[in-house]
């Protein structure tokens, strides 16, 4: 059995731990602060609610969330109220909801240090020295493998490579008697603002601006800079007998990705490795999402070394490829503004890489899938692919083509290359579906088929070359 030491509680710290605690480790988790505390990244996205159903969290950390039904949004137009009637977005308590998730990872055999601190760690033929100091007494632990789990205020800023504008985010907690009840997003002049109402009754208020410039213009104490930023929007109107809760805080909100991110017997995990723009409320989705993947990598270090380097150029892979996806999404969002007169915030921050999108598949009908004859594409390429397999990293043949946004191995749980071995030239996608009976349904191998001639895999075969017939 491995030992393993996480540094850091929060959802991400937690899902990790909890994760490999189920994988038969040994576990530590060492959190500084004592739950229930405030916790930025109250706002959560609709894809956390299956990560939490998939770890067996959902019912526990639910409790005590806000369901949000409308969200108030003034971006590139005037106010729009955007409704789900599914409720599937909500706003949470994260000292509340972090709790609920360090309790599980308890529950499952996680040993949890709180509050403790690491005062000094040390590499050890392959493994971690750590001294904690826990409960006015101090541990020495040894661990094979080391999680850093700390968020943004890990020590690997020299490391962090910043993917967006800087960015720097003033925010304030208020309890009144009229407060907003459903979240507000609003662009304003240089700076976007952010209202989020929270289970306890409280209202926190974010306004985003741009860090250098704002550390140019010191002229003022931060709260009245702040509450003269928030005059300038909408976020707080029909509000009556207000009154902040708290001081006036500030916090770095730059994206970035960590370029050393893991090794054999370390890794980074949630924001210690990457940071996305909070324009797209979904931080906590993605620190679990990563979390999970994070677990799986290190299963694979430690009980398949062999298999170290596929398990590292998937992690640092995923990572790279989740931060350019956000990139993309983000810069898009801020070009909304920027396309109507907005100033250089919106100008340099839309200037990052835009979505490019592919040609969307054309629908194919019956005919053509019993008519058409194809053969496998000349651009089609079979690489190796890491990927996640059960508990463990391993290496799949994948298919990379320009018609697609980077390798697949799996469309739909199917594994794709073993389905063109042996394919035959000049079959109709329906023959190759009929083909493939053996392996899956007829109707999946047809949908597959159609997909494939969507996408330009599958070329008519008047029109191109089978890949041996070069």
């Amino acid at each position: 059995m491995s030992t393993v030491c996480v540094i850091g509680g929060g959802p991400a710290g937690s899902t990790f731990a909890a994760r490999l605690a189920e994988l038969g480790h040994e576990v530590w988790l060492i959190e500084r602060q004592t739950f229930p505390r405030r916790h930025l990244g109250e706002s959560l996205s609709p894809g956390v609610w299956p990560l939490l159903e998939m770890t067996g969290a959902d019912r526990s950390a639910a409790e005590g969330v806000l369901r949000v039904r409308q969200v108030s949004v003034k971006w590139d137009k005037g106010v729009e109220l955007r409704e789900d009637p599914r409720q599937q977005g909500a706003t949470v308590d994260r000292g509340v909801f972090d709790r609920c998730l360090l309790d599980r990872a308890a529950a499952l055999g996680v040993r949890v240090l709180q509050p403790a601190a690491v005062r000094a760690r040390s590499a050890r033929s392959g493994g971690w020295h750590l001294v904690v100091e826990a409960d006015g007494r101090t541990l020495s632990l040894e661990a094979d493998f080391l999680a850093d789990a700390r968020g943004r205020s890990g020590p690997g800023a020299g490391s962090r490579r910043w993917t967006g504008c800087r960015t720097l985010a003033l925010y304030a907690y208020w309890r009144g008697a009229a407060l907003p009840t459903q979240p507000r997003i609003e662009a304003g002049e240089e700076v976007w603002y952010w209202g989020v109402p929270l289970p306890d009754g409280t209202y926190n208020t974010l306004v985003f601006v741009d860090l250098r410039g704002f550390r140019k213009a010191r002229s003022s104490h931060l709260s009245e800079r702040f509450l003269g930023l928030l005059e300038r929007s909408a976020i707080m109107a029909a509000c009556r007998d207000v009154h902040m809760v708290g001081a006036v805080s500030a916090i770095d909100a730059t994206p970035y990705l960590d370029q050393h991110c893991a090794t054999p017997n370390s890794i980074k995990v949630g924001d210690a490795a990457l940071a996305i723009d909070p324009l797209s409320s979904s931080g906590v989705q993605k620190a679990i999402q990563g979390a999970l993947s994070a677990a799986i990598v290190a299963n694979t270090l430690l009980r398949r070394p062999e298999r170290c380097e596929a398990a590292l150029s998937f992690y640092c892979t995923s990572l790279m490829e989740a931060s350019e996806r956000h990139c993309r999404w983000t810069a898009g969002y801020y070009d909304m503004v920027a396309g109507q007169s907005g100033g250089a915030f919106w100008r340099d921050r839309a200037a990052g890489p835009k979505q490019i999108a592919l040609p969307a598949p054309k629908p194919l009908d019956a005919a053509a899938l019993s008519a058409t004859k194809v053969a496998l594409s000349g651009d089609l390429e079979v690489v190796d692919l890491p990927c996640i397999e059960g508990e463990f990293v391993t290496e799949k043949a994948a298919l990379r083509h320009p018609g697609l946004e980077g390798p697949i191995a799996y469309l739909g749980g199917q594994e794709l290359a073993p389905l063109l071995q042996n394919l035959p030239i000049g079959a109709t996608p329906l023959e190759i579906a009929r083909s493939w009976s053996d392996k899956i349904p007829l109707e999946s191998g047809l949908a597959i088929a159609g997909w494939m001639l969507s996408t330009g895999i599958l070329v008519r075969h008047e029109f191109g070359l089978s890949r041996g017939e070069h």
